[in-house]
């Protein structure tokens, strides 16, 4: 443990140093008590929000903010890693030293001597060495194994299709995709006709499913286009309210209309600008 913490860093070492000082002191008896009481699991969840803070700073392309929050990632990393050394499960370098093994062995075009022109190749070279070196093959009876069960749905249904593709089972053009999405808002209607709820509810998970097997097709992450699409709408419906409160329109159910021309005037803004 680094004594003089308070210290500005002048080098990455005794920067990851410092910080890794620090969190030992928060968990210590003398500590904070929030800090003390925190969980691998409690952590993990606050690391998946930093990281979309991050991933804000990142789409705004705001420097200073994700310099902030990767710092914070960087807290809730670290706090996993000293809560594993507490519990005397591994300590920090074991973790490290195995990720870099792992980078190592997995890269031989890089630190060996096969060869990768272009990014396929990479994977293809990835792959063999998960199946043929460290032995992760798939068995037929567990062959989504590897998919963590925690991941959220969204997440989940990407990385399903993912795994799908690598045996060949995908779409070979995007029209076709593009097609099954049509094919299934088509059931949905069917469905809300019907007015029959449960069927609705499979319907919307299968339209929900194949837009995001389009999402993967086209190589755009669903969760980043569905945050930026949030971010959007925040961010609209905040100019509304704030436009709406200059020209004392009430926003409420009664004054719908001027909400929906106030929306296409923002709209208007935003494209031209």
């Amino acid at each position: 443990m680094i004594e003089n913490y308070r210290d500005h860093a002048e080098d990455f070492s005794s920067a990851v140093d410092r910080l890794y000082t620090i969190i030992t002191i928060l968990r210590s008896p003398g500590g904070c008590p929030w800090d003390r009481v925190q969980t691998n699991k409690s952590t993990t969840i606050s690391l998946i929000d930093e990281s979309y803070e991050y991933l804000d700073g990142v789409l705004k392309k705001d420097v200073a903010s994700e310099r902030e929050e990767i710092g914070d990632v960087m807290i809730n990393v670290f706090m996993n890693l000293y809560i594993h050394e507490e519990n005397k499960d591994f300590l920090p370098q074991e973790a490290i030293n195995e990720v870099c093994d792992k980078l190592i062995r997995r890269h031989p075009h890089v630190f060996g001597s096969e060869h990768a022109e272009n990014a396929t190749e990479v994977l293809s070279l990835w792959n063999s060495v998960k199946e043929n070196v460290e032995g992760h093959k798939d068995k037929a009876e567990s062959f989504f194994s590897h998919i963590p069960s925690s991941l959220p749905p969204l997440e989940e249904s990407y990385e399903i299709q993912k795994k799908l593709k690598k045996v060949g089972f995908d779409w070979s053009e995007v029209t076709g995709v593009v097609e099954k999405v049509e094919e299934e808002l088509e059931e949905v209607n069917e469905a809300i006709a019907l007015g029959d709820n449960d069927k609705l509810e499979m319907e919307l998970g299968d339209l929900l499913f194949s837009v995001v097997n389009l999402c993967r097709f086209l190589k755009i992450r669903p969760n980043i286009a569905l945050h930026r699409c949030n971010e959007k709408v925040k961010a609209r419906f905040q100019r509304l309210f704030d436009l709406a409160g200059t020209r004392s329109i009430p926003v409420d159910k009664d004054h719908v209309d001027e909400m929906n021309a106030l929306w296409e005037e923002i709209k208007k803004e935003e494209k031209d600008s």
